[in-house]
């Protein structure tokens, strides 16, 4: 099972909407042992979210989007293009928060989620490791 952790730039888990992460640290989860794969940068996480609605406009002059087509600005589109260009493989997210509708998409996708407050990384790795009981205890509970 792949998880992603949603983190800021001091590896932290990231404090806020899991959307606005600067980067997401991506582990195999395999026999209650968490293994790094990678680290993704997320171009979402430098943007606010403006709801087109209010004349707001991501432009290529305050993004980088890699060459790529500029992502949606809000709602559901905005999370299928996360899950689709960022996040594509993974089985779980880990993050400070979400909203009921990016929550409502991932999950709909089968994509489980779960939520902690925002400790390091390394912490949060040495409690999976410690106990993978309770750990898959809560994957459980999140179906």
């Amino acid at each position: 099972m792949k998880i992603a952790i949603a983190c800021d730039l001091e590896g932290n888990v990231f404090p806020g909407h899991f959307a606005h992460a600067p980067k997401f640290r991506i582990y195999q989860y395999e026999n209650g042992q968490l293994r790094l794969l990678k680290e993704r940068e997320n171009p979402l996480g430098s943007l606010p979210d403006y709801d087109e609605h209010h004349g707001h406009e991501i432009t290529r002059l305050n993004a980088d989007f890699q060459g790529e087509e500029m992502p949606p600005a809000h709602g559901l589109p905005k999370y299928s293009w996360l899950r689709s260009k960022v996040l594509p493989d993974v089985d779980v997210i880990i993050a400070g928060g979400a909203c009921q509708t990016s929550y409502r998409y991932f999950t709909s996708q089968g994509v489980k989620m779960l939520f902690t407050e925002p400790v390091e990384v390394s912490a949060l790795e040495e409690y999976i490791a410690s106990d993978p009981v309770s750990f898959e205890e809560a994957l459980r509970q999140a179906e």
